[in-house]
């Protein structure tokens, strides 16, 4: 009889494992159904080409519902409980059976600050909002402030690609811009050790954009157009500030999670829940767990293992994918490209405080690498 493998969640991890999965299992062996709220599948590193006009919508997304021409099920339900005990998953519309199960949720964004200038391009319309906002911001000089209201966040470097792309479309208009980056943390990309943080801080330099580092996020007046930090205050024409992140809510009243802090936890390097072995979680729903930052390559690389070793349970034997544990953040600064490398192995495993980082490129050419992994993913996950 086929296994149930059942993946919750239809962003890169949930994908990912749904279709190696089905490369590797016949029908017959596996009857692999992905559930998700929406009926789309979006490529979040291009919102920020939402946000600047270079793409619309559709441009970015793509059906889920055309994985079930590769024989993998798509059922659109908001899941509203994991019961591992009795290996089920409750949805609004109806129950789910597992053999196995894969959660690919991610982190919930809180709502996102409603005040005049301010918006947030980590949702489809957080970037159609800065769109609009850019629409109308053609003052001789303006002040745009960026920044997270906590952490953690996905896209630990997205903030400094925002701010860079938001310089150059100003510089582009003729328009003085005033930009700063605010961050709790004390330097740039401070976590991932001196030599990135040495690395951002002279990109920023040289494009004239101010980092205030050691500010907590407190509040936005919109009435005075201000953005309150434990540091003082900032005026804004325009603000990015970055929605907290949180774990979802059917994970965080689960017995898969961390009661402390509701993120879903998991043993490494196998990404398998400690106590109901058949439950595997990847992606943001982890990261906070394990000590990684929260960004599609890692979900990717970690579906690829978790489907490797459900592949090999399920035939017998199966030589796939160990867990890989770096990955690499290609930006679009406007100016140039640029791409961010770190192998996370050694911090993963408690032997290093930090990940080993490197920075790549500093051309365009890593602009047109960008756009091309773009139309890469969507071609070989939905055919087209």
């Amino acid at each position: 009889m086929a296994k149930k493998i059942v993946i919750l969640g239809g962003g890169a991890g949930g994908v990912i494992a749904a279709r190696r999965l089905r490369e590797v299992l016949k029908p017959e062996e596996a009857e692999i159904t992905l559930i998700d709220k929406s009926e789309f599948h979006e490529f979040r590193p291009s919102y920020l080409w939402v946000m600047t006009g270079i793409r619309e919508p559709d441009d970015i997304r793509r059906p889920l519902r055309t994985l079930e021409k590769y024989k993998i099920n798509f059922v659109q339900d908001e899941v509203t409980e994991i019961d591992p005990a009795n290996r089920t998953v409750k949805g609004k519309k109806g129950s789910y059976e597992y053999d196995y199960l894969i959660v690919a949720l991610g982190a919930a964004l809180k709502e996102e600050i409603e005040a005049p200038g301010v918006c947030a391009p980590w949702s489809m319309e957080g970037a159609l909002r800065c769109k609009s906002i850019l629409s109308e911001l053609r003052s001789p000089s303006v002040k745009i402030v960026i920044g997270p209201a906590s952490w953690p966040y996905r896209c630990p470097p997205a903030p400094f690609e925002v701010a860079f792309l938001l310089k150059y479309l100003m510089e582009q208009r003729g328009v003085k811009a005033d930009i700063k980056v605010f961050h709790m943390w004390s330097k740039p990309m401070e976590p991932f050790g001196p030599l990135m943080s040495s690395m951002f801080s002279q990109m920023l330099n040289e494009y004239g954009i101010e980092f205030v580092g050691g500010a907590q996020f407190q509040e936005v007046d919109g009435s005075s157009k201000k953005v309150r930090l434990s540091t003082g205050e900032l005026e804004y024409d325009m603000a990015v500030v970055i929605p907290p992140h949180a774990p979802p809510e059917p994970v965080a009243k689960s017995e898969l999670a961390d009661q402390r802090t509701g993120w879903m936890k998991v043993e490494l390097p196998h990404m398998r829940n400690p106590k109901y072995k058949e439950v595997f979680g990847i992606g943001d729903v982890v990261s906070p767990t394990i000590g990684l930052s929260m960004a599609g390559v890692f979900a990717h690389f970690q579906a690829e293992h978790v489907a490797s070793q459900i592949a090999d349970e399920i035939k017998g034997v199966y030589m796939g994918e160990h867990y890989n544990m770096s990955g690499i953040c290609v930006m679009d600064l406007g100016y140039i490209g640029a791409a961010v490398y770190c192998d996370f192995s050694k911090k993963l495993m408690e032997r290093a405080p930090y990940p080993d980082c490197r920075m790549l490129g500093g051309s365009r050419a890593f602009r047109v690498v960008k756009a091309a992994f773009e139309r890469m993913w969507f071609s070989s996950l939905f055919g087209y």
